[in-house]
């Protein structure tokens, strides 16, 4: 179903899938084939998971340092050492770029980072680290409307070359989906908020990071790399993911991945028909705020 947000996509997860396979003996086994195939990767892994900002989230969540053997993990088509190689610089380069104090605010569910009200109704924006069951992106944005969790995008830093980009590093966008069942407040934000819908105030907010982490390229994932990604819904996950790229500027490259760089490029007002100039600065000031807002919350902590 298609909104002013975007489309509302309910993504299953991986260990919830129909496909018969996926039994409980069969996924130890299939995880006990894939550590015994990788130790010395997963050495590594561990060995920086030992750092002592991050024991508290493996102690939340023990699987965290054996993601990258979930096919599943950031996107479909990728190997096992693309994988580990994402896990591994995701969080070696959190650790390098943010202080402490930082750090385990980012690391738990989610702090506010942007936060508006309009006419009794609250919009918040939180980052956190993602422990919702999809490891499709280490760390979320999520935007809540009167407390409510109705729109994420999940991104990690990984090397360009895992997305085909020529950069050192990117953030990878991997999920922008709605939450079911929650259209009406995807349509009030959108509303409420400039006509900016959820998936690009978050975009906005993505931006914020981006200038704090000093990161100036991203890359999304296209529909059919989604690991969620289903071909009964293929109209849908198009325009979540495609579709939604394409307006953003991004464009796709071989491997699969719609690339731009940040801060995203903007179309000249010149080319904004009469009319609509008005409304396009009022947007493209609202998105600056949104991203001052969430660099400088960063900035703060540390």
């Amino acid at each position: 179903m298609s909104l002013a947000g975007g489309p509302v996509i309910e993504s299953p997860q991986p260990e919830r899938t129909a496909n018969p396979t996926h039994k409980p003996a069969f996924r130890w086994a299939h995880f006990a084939w894939g550590l015994c195939s990788n130790l010395p990767t997963q050495f590594r892994v561990l060995h920086a998971f030992s750092a002592p900002a991050f024991l508290a989230s493996v102690r939340a969540d023990p699987a965290l340092p054996f993601r990258y053997l979930n096919r599943n993990y950031l996107v479909r088509q990728i190997t096992v050492a693309q994988r580990a190689r994402s896990l591994l610089h995701h969080y070696r380069r959190i650790r390098a770029l943010l202080p402490n104090q930082t750090l385990r605010q980012i690391l738990n569910p989610g702090f506010t980072v942007y936060e508006t009200c309009r006419d009794a109704d609250l919009f918040r924006v939180t980052l956190g680290l993602s422990r919702d069951g999809y490891w499709e992106g280490e760390l979320s944005l999520h935007l809540y409307v009167n407390g409510v969790p109705v729109y994420v995008l999940s991104f990690s830093i990984v090397p360009g070359s895992i997305a085909g980009v020529l950069a050192d590093e990117i953030l990878l966008v991997a999920r922008v989906q709605g939450v079911k069942g929650c259209e009406s407040q995807i349509r009030l934000a959108t509303k409420s908020l400039l006509d900016v819908a959820p998936p690009a105030l978050l975009v906005a907010g993505l931006q914020g990071v981006a200038a704090t982490l000093g990161i100036q390229s991203m890359a999304g994932t296209c529909a059919i790399l989604q690991s969620s990604y289903r071909q009964e819904l293929s109209s849908e996950f198009q325009e979540a993911y495609d579709d939604f790229f394409v307006t953003l500027g991004a464009t796709k490259n071989s491997a699969g991945f719609f690339c731009a760089p940040l801060p995203l490029e903007e179309k000249p007002l010149l080319l904004i028909p009469k009319g609509h100039k008005i409304r396009a600065r009022k947007k493209r000031e609202f998105k600056r705020q949104v991203a001052d807002s969430v660099a400088q919350s960063l900035l703060k902590i540390g």
